[in-house]
């Protein structure tokens, strides 16, 4: 009966969708799995959101309680390097700073602020796939349509992208092939990392950008958020 039940909500799916939405995905499934072509589109999107700058809110927050709050000017310089421009910054807790008490603080302190330069390292790295890591992903990942009454998805699906035991997962617009999410999960000091972000695409067809991000490292022990905003076109 499940199974029968499970059979009739596809249909009705596919029924309300239409025709046209099936058509549009069979022809979106092949395109997307061309590296090439899919590298190629990304590469144009980066060209021209390096004409923008904009404005990233990054909070920090430690079993559940937010440590920090900063607010920063992102922008290229000339020759494509992105430029952090620091706005505003919740003031530094205050710790002892004599004796034994103020020794192990300032450990504390210095290890939390290398954790969370590995993990912007970590993040960094998979927003910065090589090409041939990004053709070797495509080549081996399983795509599969996501068809709901308000968005006709291609999700795409790999494992092993840069370290063993990892995966990515993309989520395409079947229509424009432009990103919408990505979830990796991966490991540092033999924990999980999870990093979701979620794009959206600026107006007058301008480029695709990460609205928001979050870092998890195991469970809730550290977060990292971070939602970029205010975009205008940079002044040269």
């Amino acid at each position: 009966m499940k199974n029968h039940q499970t059979k009739e909500m596809k249909s009705s799916l596919w029924s309300i969708l239409g025709i046209g939405a099936v058509a549009l995905l069979a022809a979106a499934l092949p395109l997307i799995a061309q590296t090439p072509d899919f590298a190629q589109a990304q590469r144009v999107n980066a060209a021209a959101l390096q004409q923008y700058e904009w404005k990233s809110r990054t909070e920090i927050q430690s079993d559940g309680e937010t440590k920090r709050v900063q607010l920063a000017l992102m922008r290229f310089d000339n020759h494509g390097d992105m430029q952090r421009t620091l706005l505003s910054s919740s003031p530094e807790p205050d710790l002892p700073t004599r004796g034994l008490r103020g020794m192990i603080a300032q450990k504390k302190k210095k290890e939390f602020k290398e954790r969370i330069e590995e993990l912007s390292t970590l993040a960094r790295s998979y927003s910065e796939l090589a090409p041939e890591t990004m053709q070797r992903f495509m080549a081996t990942a399983t795509v599969t349509p996501e068809l709901t009454v308000q968005h006709k998805m291609v999700r795409i699906e790999g494992r092993s992208v840069l370290h063993s035991g990892d995966s990515m997962t993309v989520w395409i617009d079947a229509a424009s092939r432009k990103q919408r999410r990505v979830e990796i999960q991966t490991y540092l000091d033999k924990k999980l990392v999870r990093i979701v972000s979620e794009f959206q695409d600026l107006p007058q067809g301008g480029p695709t950008f990460v609205a928001r991000s979050q870092v998890n490292y195991d469970g809730r022990e550290l977060v990292i958020i971070t939602e970029n905003f205010d975009h205008a076109r940079a002044q040269l």
